[in-house]
Parts: structure tokens; sequence; C-alpha cells
């Protein structure tokens, strides 16, 4: 049954072996939040891996669910292959990452860490921009030793670490001038294998899956334009490419392209628009010229997906540009980020929904049909994205064994609290079985849907289906059988509106649920327009008449205790909604947002665990939430 764990992963050329991690030398890594650089063990433990493990009596494979099953995971993750993790303090290997996300245990600056509930999928994404070399210039028993750069990284002043930061972020991602010695093609590329090299040992066809994957990061300027690229095997390229191959997204779709030729597939996931200075979504080209029908083809065929939440904040909109949106400002981070003013046009996805409805009509092809999935972006090699079990993402800066300054300090990176992180996101998806070819075919059709951390299920089918089909027993086979599932398109010719079916179990390690609303983008007279409605809720509220808010769900949070009760809400919501203002010929598109009750923030559950007052920088309480990826309906 676990044969294809076995093979050897098919490549472009003949690869060397090469073993995991430095050996027996130590990496030397730095924080650059406080004025100390640790040492740390840089090779990791050696666990038992997929390669090593045999099936037994009880674990026979699951067969294919045909109505498909709902899998957790991370899609965004670094280690100290990335330059900016290792020079955080960060020591994680691959191999730590995909064992934390199965349930295990590992060191994570010198304090153990678990999740309380395993992942079922996980893509490893270190930076491509001098991928893995950096881990070894910080080495003083390395490759490096005889250069300036083990001394570099045991610097002890803040501000000697912050410019080390800088300095290699400038080349690396923002087209500084590269760092010759860095841009070895044989050390990237014996990097790059090992990274192929862990995840093929600890896949685990049918329990546990893991992604070949890297991230190409342009930041010109400082506005992140990075992307996620997610192979789905069993062929992977010989390296990556990086931003000091290309600093144009267009560059990177060619990549991604070429490889197809060759048999060799990926998606392709922005990610941190809300940082991107309103450029990811921008109506101009990466050379500032007006976009044409080739770039909205070439986009589309290339991204399918956009991260919507993560470590960095949420990416959905802001106050801004939803005003009557009563949620919109959910864990927002900082406008201002490393210097840049932060342009909210062009910066989140609400609005790229509509841009692209706008540049469809003008160009003939949609750029920007999205759908959403979540993420963490830890740079601390484990996706913990439990609320009450955060130990930090992104090194020594954020690290909870320091949780007064944690609690109170800024970043000495972006300038913004500590305190706007988020605890990370994660992608659910809709497949047959647990395997790369399945949750990968997921992605590629949309059928994922994003989340802030909970495992909450969420379903959404727009169709003609017939009022009362979620009352019935078989209703989710019809729903496949008749209408379109999130992230699909709806076909035309509709003489009313079609009937839209909604479903949301919630995480039984989480709250009860409060309500699912419909979100509705849609075109008139050329400008985009958006409404949020409350189409299924929890209890017996009604909205109020003068308004047409629903009241809220309440709170049972014990801010003292950090603790609360599911005295509230709903364990299920489950209904159907029609738009009361569709027209057929108008293009249209809709999604769900699921939310639960009310809970204790995860600087909520730090202040009280350490007895810290709690940090007026950041709410005390999250309402946790999902998006399904669209539909979307074009007359």
């Amino acid at each position: 049954m676990l044969a294809k764990q076995n093979q050897e992963p098919i490549r472009m050329r003949r690869r060397r072996r090469a073993s995991e991690g430095l050996g027996a030398s130590a990496c030397l890594a730095i924080s650059v939040a406080i004025a100390a650089a640790i040492a740390a063990g840089c090779a990791g433990p050696q666990y038992q891996t997929a390669a090593t493990l045999q099936p037994t009596a009880e674990e026979l494979r699951p067969a294919p669910n045909p109505l498909r099953n709902a899998y957790f995971g991370d899609l965004h993750l670094h280690t100290s292959y990335s330059f900016d993790a290792v020079a955080s303090g960060t020591t994680t290997v691959p191999d730590d990452s995909y064992h934390y996300a199965q349930g295990g245990e590992v060191d994570y600056l010198g304090q153990p860490v678990r999740r309380r509930v395993k992942l079922d999928f996980l893509a490893v994404t270190d930076h491509a921009e001098y991928l893995g070399v950096v881990r070894e210039a910080a080495d003083p028993k390395g490759p490096f030793a005889n250069t300036e750069w083990p001394g570099l990284f045991k610097q002890t002043d803040p501000r000697a670490l912050v410019a080390l930061f800088r300095r290699l972020a400038t080349s690396g991602f923002q087209g500084g001038g590269k760092i010759p010695e860095f841009l070895s093609e044989g050390r990237i590329r014996e990097n790059w294998d090992r990274e192929v090299d862990a995840a093929q040992r600890n896949y685990r066809p049918g329990y546990f899956t893991t992604f070949v994957a890297f991230e190409w990061s342009a930041m010109p300027g400082g506005a992140h334009l990075h992307r996620n690229v997610i192979f789905r095997g069993p062929r992977f390229p010989d390296r990556p490419f990086s931003a000091l191959d290309s600093m144009h997204p267009e560059d990177l779709w060619r990549y991604a392209e070429n490889l197809r030729g060759q048999r060799i597939d990926s998606v392709l996931i922005p990610h941190n628009s809300n940082l991107s200075d309103g450029l990811m979504f921008a109506f101009r080209d990466s050379e500032g010229n007006p976009l044409t029908r080739a770039y909205a083809e070439h986009r589309a065929a290339n991204e399918r997906l956009v991260e919507i939440t993560q470590n960095k904040g949420t990416s959905e909109t802001r106050p801004e540009l939803s005003p009557n949106d009563e949620f919109a400002g959910f864990e927002l981070m900082n406008l201002r980020h490393e210097g840049l003013e932060g342009h909210v046009d062009g910066s989140y996805v609400r609005q790229a929904l509509g841009r692209g409805l706008e540049v469809r009509a003008r160009v003939g092809v949609n750029p920007f049909r999205y759908g959403f999935v979540g993420a963490t972006d830890f740079h601390s090699g484990i996706s913990s994205t439990e609320e009450f079990n955060y130990p930090g993402a992104l090194g020594r800066s954020d690290a909870q064994d320091h949780p007064d300054e944690l609690l109170t300090q800024a970043s000495p990176i972006t300038g913004s609290p500590l305190t706007v992180l988020s605890a990370g996101g994660l992608t659910g998806v809709w497949a047959e079985e647990n395997t790369r070819e399945s949750i990968f075919d997921a992605l590629r059709r949309r059928e994922v849907f994003a989340t802030t951390g909970s495992r909450m299920q969420v379903r959404m089918f727009v169709g003609a289906y017939p009022r009362g089909t979620t009352d019935r027993a078989d209703w989710l086979r019809r729903a496949y059988a008749v209408g379109t599932p999130m992230g699909g398109d709806l076909p035309p010719g509709f003489r009313g509106a079609p009937r839209i079916l909604l479903n949301a179990v919630k995480d039984p390690d989480s709250a009860n649920l409060d309500r699912i609303q419909v979100v509705k983008v849609w075109l008139a007279n050329g400008q985009a327009q958006e409404r949020v409605y409350d189409a299924v809720w929890s209890g017996d509220r009604r909205p109020a008449p003068r308004t047409g808010r629903l009241p809220p769900v309440g709170n049972t949070v014990d801010l003292k205790t950090a603790t609360y009760t599911n005295a509230i809400g709903a364990t299920e919501l489950k209904g159907e909604w029609t738009d009361p203002e569709f027209d057929p010929k108008v293009p249209s598109i809709y999604y769900a947002r699921v939310l639960e009750a009310p809970t204790p923030r995860w600087t909520t559950y730090l202040a009280v665990k350490n007895h810290l007052p709690l940090p007026n920088s950041a709410p005390p309480t999250i309402q946790e939430r999902a998006w399904t990826s669209p539909v979307f309906y074009q007359p």
C-alpha cells in the first residue's frame, strides 16, 4: 500500500544524493529582536520517516470518498533554509516541520513544542533566494568558515543584527546588489535536493501528504509580490526560480509554463497582498503598462489561488474598502511596513475580485479569478495554528520564551507591535483522499477554503436546486450532481436566481458557530460593487428592522482566566440562500464567510499564562473564521 513512498523522485537531471543537515557542525543563528546571538544544532534530531514505516493491519489506507473529505494543511512555511529565518535564530529543517505537522514534538529555540491536532498535509516553502546557503554561512565550521560571515552572525549589537538582516533581505528580495558567494548554483541545487528528499521521505499516501514547494520573494521597493509555487509531482525541477533570476512575476509564470511542457505541474499562490503597497492587484503589469488580454490570460492560467489570511495579517478587505462590512477590521497588519505608506487600493482580495470583473469587461479575460487558501508563513519551521498553543513564528523576535517583550515591543524589522501578528491560518481542501494527486487536483479546481486556524468544515454549492435540498438525507450527493461547488463557474442561462447551499460544521476543539454570510461582488455600470448578507445563523436572533444587521452572537470569554464556554452558537449551520437582487445579465461572484463565537486571542492566552497584563495593542478576543472559494457567474 505504501510502495510509492520508497520510490526515488523523478528529476530532470541525475541527482546527487545529499544527507540532511550539516553533520555534527554547529550553526550559529542570530536574533533580530534581542541583543544576543544563539548557538544551536543545525542537523536536528533524526526522526522515523515515512520511508522507514511499514503499514500494519490497523493502518490500511482509507478508500477514496467520491463525495470528498475535508483535509487541513499549511501551504506556506519556512525553515532554516530560508535566509531570513536563519537570520532570526531558527534552526529547524524540513524533517522537523513534517514531524511537527504529524503531531510530533520538536525543539524550537530551546523549548519543546507540539501541535494538539495533527495536519493532513504540508508544503515547506523556503525562499528560493540563496536557498540554504545563508544557513551554511552562519556555521563557523562550515564552508564559509574562513570568511566574514560566521563573525557577522556572532554580533551582539542589536543594531548590527538588524543591519545584517536588512543587508540580506535587500540583496535577496529587493533587487539590491547580489552577494556573489551566495549565488553558488551547485550549493543551491544541493539544498533543493535536500528539500525534495525530505518531502519524499515523509510522504505517506492516505495519511499525510507533503508537497515539494518554494517561495519566489520579489519585493520591489519593499512591496510584497511574493508567490508560493506548489508542485504536484512525481516530477520536480532541478532548481527553484528566485527573485534573483527575475523580479517580474511574468517571468515566474513562464518558468511554470515551461515546466508544464515537461510534465512538471504546479500552482502559484500570491500572498501578503495586504503588504503589496497596491501592486498585487494593480491595473498595470510589472512594467507599468495597462493590463492586456495576453497578460490576463497568462496570470489566470497560472494563479488560480490567493492566500487570504496568514501570520502577517488578513488580506480579505478592510474598513476603508468595505465600510458597510461590520467584520472588515479583522486581524489587520499596520499599513506602514518597512517605510511604505501602504496603499490600500490594489492590496486586498475582495477588491481584486471586483477589479477582475472590470478588467474582463475591457480586455475579455479576468486575471483575478481566485480561490482562497490560508497559511502560516511562519519562519520557525513549525505550523502552530492553535491560539492557545502559539509559540511565536518569526524566531527570536517573537518567541514566547520572553513573553513580556512579545506583548509590549515592536518588531525591529516592520516597526509594528509584535502583538498584531496572527496565529496563522490553514487551508481546507475537499478531496477524495489524502494524496498529492487528489489534494493538488482540489487546489487546481479551487474546491478549497481558508480558515484562521480553526478546523471548521465549510461547503458551498450554487445551482438550480429545488427549495429544501439541504433538508434531504442525500443533499450532498444531489449538490454535486446538480450544481457547482466552491471554486467553480456557474453556467449562464438562469432565468431566476440560483440557490446557494451552505453548510458549516464546527471544529471539535474550538467555539460554536455564529453565522454564515454570503459576500457578493458584481459589476454595475462598469464599476465593481459589493455587499455582505447574513444567510444562516445560530439561535433565534432577528436582523434589526432599521439596519438589517444581525445582533452579535454574544461572548462567553473570561479574560481573567482565558477561558470560554460553548453555551452560545451552534455546532452545525446548514441552510439555503437566494440572492434577492440577482440579474442574469450581470457578472457576479459569490463566496461564503463563516464566523465562530468569540474565543481568547493568543495574546490573551499568553498574558494570562504568564500573569502579565493584557496588551492594549491587540483585541483580547477573536472570532475565528473561514472563507470559501468563490463561485463565478458570467452571463
